[in-house]
């Protein structure tokens, strides 16, 4: 088997073998053991450790918790992430253990008027979303962001 050195002076297969996404995989859980968080969805290749905080974990605020959390512990911090094509956000944290990058993320729930989602331009303004991508600058309105006032002469 060849083997490489990692930065921390550890020592893990090369690309492309069996052994090392067996190394990725046990990174992953000593990674996951350190948090102390069950019920994770793991994916690991030879590059990556993709692991997703499902929806079966609790509410967006409960799951960004546990991002944050993971994001500690791969000595990162999670940030808020949209999509500008889709009506879609993520809370996500993006960092590194035992040489190996690890992505860690959550969905978001965007909040919607009727059946069109809701956007907030970069003044924090909320607005209806007419199409399914974002303008530059705008962000979508999720679970995560207070209640936006009605607008003057809208019932609230």
């Amino acid at each position: 088997m060849t083997t490489a050195i990692t930065p921390a002076g550890g020592v893990v297969p090369v690309l492309g073998q069996a052994a090392t996404t067996t190394a990725a995989m046990r990174a992953a859980a000593a990674l996951i053991d350190s948090t102390g968080i069950a019920g994770l969805s793991v994916t690991c290749d030879d590059t990556q450790i993709t692991i997703q905080v499902g929806e079966h974990l609790g509410d967006d605020a409960s799951r960004a918790a546990l991002v944050t959390r993971l994001a500690a512990a791969i000595r990162t911090t999670a940030v808020r992430a949209d999509s500008p094509a889709s009506a879609d956000a993520w809370i996500r944290a993006d960092g590194a253990v035992s040489g190996l990058r690890v992505r860690v993320f959550t969905p978001v729930g965007i909040r919607h008027a009727g059946a069109l989602p809701l956007a907030c331009d970069p003044a924090g303004n909320p607005a209806q979303a007419t199409t399914p991508a974002l303008p530059a600058g705008w962000r979508w309105l999720t679970s995560l962001d207070p209640v936006p006032a009605p607008a003057p002469g809208q019932d609230a």
